[in-house]
């Protein structure tokens, strides 16, 4: 036998050795006792609207399992009632929840609670696992000159023959064929590979009196959504990044008016007087392949414009943003490297939650409530497996391939029957690389 199959054997029993003794929902839960130590029972209180008579299961339990069932990678409602009526699961719940149940609540069970669910109830929840990241400073490494970064960009979650719950987007394709679009925008924070919602519009036609009255549209949900980003963080010192959508005067205005910063792509035909000054006047920087002009003005609003030429094999590709940071030869790369990590807001995040493990796609109920319920759901999972993913050390010592290994590991674990409570009580560390 050859020393580079002894090694690969040895790496192979390593991290047998590690996974044997490891349960990583022990892991989990201790994360959220640590970090969120009010969560479980915020869950508790979530106003109830079913007829006390008639209720089995409490709300924590009902929230508890459907969340973690989301961090196993269940997201269908069917395949959680077949993969979670298991006996050490139910035992797993019963510990973690101190409530003496003999069977996990079924897919229908949860539906008609989500239903009938304030969801404001659970954007409170979000507020506050937001509002302890910050306070832990855990991610202040990550900020620019204490500014947070904030991605914004919307999606589509599904599209229909038919106007589901009468609010859905119109759209008319070439050929006169009509559809009906569901649209969200997101505002996910970004610590370097690590995106968590902080915020969530619903891009979609509430008041349409006529065909004539227009529809919502990406930049009516963005001041919508600034206004409760600011009150619900009023204190935040904030940097908005957006693509060329967002390079418009509103948003600039709506920055201005709430201190907070911003970076935009800069697109040719967007803010076309900006871009042919952009082309005229004197470089600013000394630094190859990147150029800056200050003191823009644009309707009343003063701004810069950066450009980055990337030498690419099949030749050369720019790079244009607009920004109200002061910019200058030492901040000007790492400027344009905050402007590209926008795409971490469809990588990490919609990716991640569309085509990944998440299934965003996925009508897990045709009520309009409920399903917004399940989005929010998939937030708080993605933000909980994040942390765990990206910050705990067992779990980087356990070195797993793919992040589907990871999940069916979780899942795994959760068939394990959890030893005791000390994850109410242990202590954890969690470590973000640079």
């Amino acid at each position: 036998m050859t020393f580079l199959s002894v090694s690969i054997i040895t790496f192979i029993d390593d991290k047998r050795n590690l996974k044997r003794d490891k349960n990583l929902i022990e892991s989990l839960m201790t994360i959220v006792y640590n970090k969120f130590p009010r969560l479980i029972d915020l869950f508790e209180i979530i106003p109830d609207k079913r007829q006390k008579g008639k209720i089995k299961y409490s709300m924590k339990t009902i929230v508890l399992v459907r969340l973690l069932a989301l961090v196993c990678g269940i997201v269908s409602m069917n395949e959680m009632n077949e993969k979670f009526n298991k006996d050490e699961i139910i035992e797993n719940i019963r510990i973690i929840t101190g409530e003496d149940i003999d069977s996990i609540p079924n897919w229908q069970t949860i539906q008609d609670v989500l239903e009938d669910m304030d969801i404001n109830e659970l954007l409170k929840i979000k507020k506050y696992m937001i509002t302890k990241i910050i306070e832990s400073k855990m991610f202040n490494k990550f900020r620019y000159k204490n500014y947070v970064q904030i991605l914004v960009d919307a999606t589509g979650i599904t599209s229909c023959k038919y106007n589901l719950n009468n609010n859905c987007i119109k759209k008319k394709s070439k050929k006169g064929n009509i559809t009906y679009q569901k649209y969200v925008l997101e505002a996910k924070i970004v610590f370097k590979n690590i995106v968590i919602s902080i915020d969530t519009e619903w891009i979609e036609n509430n008041n349409l009196n006529n065909e004539n009255d227009k529809q919502d549209c990406e930049i009516k949900a963005f001041k919508r959504m600034a206004e409760r980003i600011k009150k619900n963080y009023s204190k935040l010192q904030i940097l908005v990044t957006g693509d060329a959508l967002y390079a418009v005067e509103p948003v600039i205005a709506i920055c201005k008016e709430n201190k907070w910063k911003y970076i935009c792509n800069l697109k040719p035909d967007r803010l076309k007087q900006i871009g042919n000054k952009f082309k005229d006047i004197e470089n600013e920087v000394n630094i190859d392949n990147y150029k800056c002009v200050s003191n823009i003005e644009y309707k009343g609003h003063i701004l810069t414009a950066l450009s980055y030429t990337e030498i690419q094999k099949k030749g050369t590709k720019e790079f244009r943003y607009i920004t109200n940071l002061d910019v200058d030869d030492n901040n000007i790369e790492q400027i344009v490297k905050l402007g590209r990590a926008r795409w971490k807001i469809e990588n990490e995040g919609f990716n991640e939650q569309k085509n990944g493990q998440y299934k965003i796609s996925h009508l897990c109920s045709r009520n309009d409530n409920a399903m917004k319920i399940h989005y929010q759901f998939i937030q708080i999972a993605h933000l909980l497996k994040q942390l765990i993913e990206f910050g705990c050390i067992e779990v980087k010592e356990m070195r797993f391939g793919t992040k589907r290994e990871m999940t069916e590991y979780l899942l795994s674990s959760l068939k394990t029957i959890i030893s005791n409570l000390e994850f109410q009580i242990r202590k954890i560390q969690l470590r973000f690389d640079d």
